[in-house]
Order: C-alpha cells, then sequence, then structure tokens
C-alpha cells in the first residue's frame, strides 16, 4: 500500500485544497487531503512559504479503528477525555516541538515579515497598475480580484506577526526555550538508568547492576 501524507505548518495544523486549487487550514486531520510523498513536496514547494510547512504520515485506519469522538448528543453531559487521561502521553515530542519554536521563533518572525514586505510591494504595484492603465471592465475586475488577494494574505500575516509577537511576550523567551531544553535533555538521560539491587544481586546481571 502508497504510504499518504498529511501537510502540516510549524504550529501542527492540517490543510487541505481550497476552492482555489490552494492550501488552506483544515479543522482537523480528518478533514484534512491526504498526498503521497511528491504530490506533497509538489504542492509545498520550493518558494518562502516552503519552510513553513512539512509533511507528516497519514493515518491509514478504517474509521471503525480511529480514535472515537465524541459528537453524539449522549456525549454531551459527560466528562470527555482529556489527554492526561492515560500514560501515553508523548512529552520528549512535545518538549521537542517547544525547543523547535523556541529556537525558531525569530527566524519565523523575521520571515514573516519579508512575507510581508512581498505582499506589499504587490499592492503597490496593483494600485500603480489602476492608477496609470485605462482598462476595461474585464481587466478591471481581475485587477481588483489580485489586490483583494494581495489585502487578505496581507491580514492572515499581520495577524500572524500579531500571534507571535504575543508569544515571545508572554512566555516564549530565552528563559524558556532553556527550561525546556534542559527538561528535555532530563528526560532522555532518564532512559539511561539502570537499577541497583539492595538486596538479592544475584537476581541481576552485573551490568544492570551498575549506576550510570
Amino acid at each position: 500500500m502508497t504510504k499518504m501524507y498529511n501537510i502540516v505548518d510549524m504550529q501542527g495544523n492540517y490543510y487541505k485544497i481550497g476552492a482555489k486549487g490552494n492550501l488552506v487550514a483544515a479543522k482537523n486531520s480528518g478533514e484534512a487531503d491526504m498526498f503521497t510523498l511528491r504530490e506533497a513536496n509538489n504542492r509545498i514547494g520550493g518558494g518562502k512559504k516552503a519552510r513553513f510547512y512539512t509533511t507528516v504520515e497519514a493515518d491509514m485506519r478504517p474509521v471503525s479503528e480511529a480514535e472515537p469522538t465524541y459528537s453524539a448528543p449522549e456525549y454531551d453531559e459527560v466528562e470527555k477525555p482529556t489527554m492526561f487521561d492515560s500514560l501515553d502521553n508523548d512529552w520528549e515530542t512535545t518538549l521537542s516541538k517547544l525547543c523547535y519554536m523556541s529556537s525558531h521563533i525569530q527566524e519565523y518572525q523575521n520571515n514573516l515579515n519579508t512575507m510581508l514586505s512581498d505582499v506589499d510591494r504587490e499592492v503597490c504595484d496593483l494600485l500603480h497598475f489602476l492608477e496609470f492603465k485605462e482598462l476595461d471592465d474585464s481587466d478591471m475586475l481581475k485587477a481588483s480580484k489580485m489586490l483583494q488577494d494581495a489585502r487578505r494574505r496581507r491580514r492572515e500575516i499581520k495577524d500572524e506577526m500579531e500571534k507571535t509577537a504575543l508569544m515571545r511576550a508572554t512566555f516564549l523567551d530565552k528563559e524558556f526555550g532553556m527550561k525546556v531544553h534542559q527538561s528535555l535533555e532530563q528526560m532522555e538521560r532518564m532512559k539511561c538508568r539502570q537499577y541497583t539491587p539492595r538486596k538479592l544481586t544475584g537476581l541481576f546481571d552485573e551490568q544492570i547492576r551498575q549506576v550510570v
């Protein structure tokens, strides 16, 4: 069976193909489109926006085997499970994502500034195009749609800039980065722990008895 993949961004949002054939955010992984690896890479492309996307292997399990959902009315009045109801929490992955976010947030903000500058130049060109050209109705409609698209993309970038600035001002500073890196290192060291028997030393191999 060919492996299929989802396209996600650095915040973990999943994507699907929109009405115009471009990538748009999906509500969840179930709504996201699946691609072969080549198709996903072609969709992401190699431009400036490509660095904000990555691919993850899609969940190909049948619906009956997938995680249960809780959309039925009978579940509305009972307590729904949370990520803390079991011992299956992947803390290493969570910390790794936080480490990545902490290490690359400045780069991401720089990229957002570049994207904003690019779209501002597009808007400037379109405004001068409308000013200097004598356009018929068809060209006027085309130019206005291009201007609308550019302005909407500009608003998305501006909103993202505000969100990242809020995150950095609230918690995503150098101290936070040091703490999550230290936590991840300590969890990795936990994998190398060895037990020293208190009394029944003969039950254990010498290698296990030694303390790292």
